[in-house]
């Protein structure tokens, strides 16, 4: 069983759809690596195209893929909730093997069909034990 700690640099997406009937989507990030560890990047106002460069850290002891979504954060005076624009996980197996990792993940609904952008993450892994 692979047992260390994960840092995910959350990068950039690009050519996200837009959730908002004016202007653009507030794009933030929410990721975890099981159900109780989730975290969140900070809101970007107004961009299809956001840029966090957000380090996030989590401790590995049974998972093998790091879950995302992508919302679009409503207006607290809208009193609406927040819009899911995209979603997705990437396998965590060949950072665990390299140690480092960057990954540029397409994003789609519609079952594939349709491409709702990219996401670019960098991880890096360090084994319970093992220094960098």
């Amino acid at each position: 069983m692979t047992r260390g700690t994960l840092t995910v640099t959350v990068v950039s997406a690009r050519g996200l759809r837009n959730a908002d009937e004016v202007g653009k989507s507030d794009p933030y990030v929410r990721l975890w690596v099981d159900d109780v560890d989730s975290q969140r990047t900070t809101t970007k106002v107004g961009t299809l195209d956001p840029v966090w460069n957000e380090k996030f850290t989590f401790k590995i002891t049974r998972q093998n893929k790091l879950h995302f979504k992508i919302w679009d954060s409503d207006a607290p005076e809208s009193e609406g909730k927040d819009d899911k624009l995209a979603s997705g996980s990437v396998s965590l197996e060949n950072v665990f093997k390299t140690g480092k990792e960057e990954k540029t993940h397409e994003l789609t609904h519609n079952l594939g069909l349709s491409k709702d952008g990219v996401i670019t993450l960098k991880l890096e892994f360090v084994e319970e034990g093992k220094s960098t």
